[in-house]
């Protein structure tokens, strides 16, 4: 992706949060659908041309299934505009996939710590997420968000329980695991199989 393509990227995905609080989509509702996009799976996969000269419009409808009018507000630089510009730098700086970023730092939550942020040094966020993603694995973040006990896991997805709970505490654990094993849990928890390539 060149600068420009990656910086009209940016500004796209920035924008895309602005219109989704608008429209008052549930913020969590919202980067579910935002995950699962070609839109985020091009970017991600550093093939975003595709998408340079599609309207803003469009790209919401296709990621949302809304349609929405045009509307000049969509670039106001606002807290939910700095929130999905934050997620792409987040992005781009730690090379995690936003099904994770979004996990560990969910979209509330990134609203939330807004006002403490948002002037300060984009380093700060950086340190702040890197904290969060060391403080709670993958497969106990998945957990807390779904509420589903590790033995309601492994009844639904035929993976014992010592080997869940090894999952549970170490992300080293879990993403050294068995492909069969990282897609049972990425199914059972509608989740890209992404999130589990760091």
């Amino acid at each position: 992706m060149s600068n420009l393509d990656l910086k009209v990227a940016k500004e796209m995905f920035a924008r895309l949060f602005v219109i989704s609080v608008q429209n008052k989509i549930n913020f969590f509702s919202f980067t579910k659908m935002l995950e699962k996009s070609k839109f985020v799976e091009m970017i991600e996969e550093d093939t975003y041309s595709e998408y340079i000269n599609k309207s803003l419009e469009l790209i919401f409808f296709d990621i949302t299934n809304k349609t929405i009018d045009k509307d000049n507000s969509y670039g106001v630089f606002n807290d939910a505009y700095w929130c999905g510009y934050s997620y792409f730098e987040l992005h781009q700086k730690t090379k995690r996939s936003f099904s994770l970023i979004f996990l560990k730092l969910p979209f509330s939550k990134m609203m939330d710590i807004y006002s403490i942020y948002h002037e300060m040094d984009f380093s700060s966020l950086l340190e702040y997420f890197y904290k969060l993603d060391e403080g709670v694995t993958i497969l106990r973040a998945l957990c807390k968000e779904r509420g589903c006990s590790l033995p309601k896991l492994c009844l639904s997805t035929g993976i014992n329980k010592s080997t869940l709970s090894k999952y549970n505490a170490s992300d080293k654990a879990l993403l050294s695991g068995s492909f069969q094993n990282i897609y049972r849990i990425s199914k059972y928890f509608d989740v890209p199989f992404t999130m589990f390539l760091i």
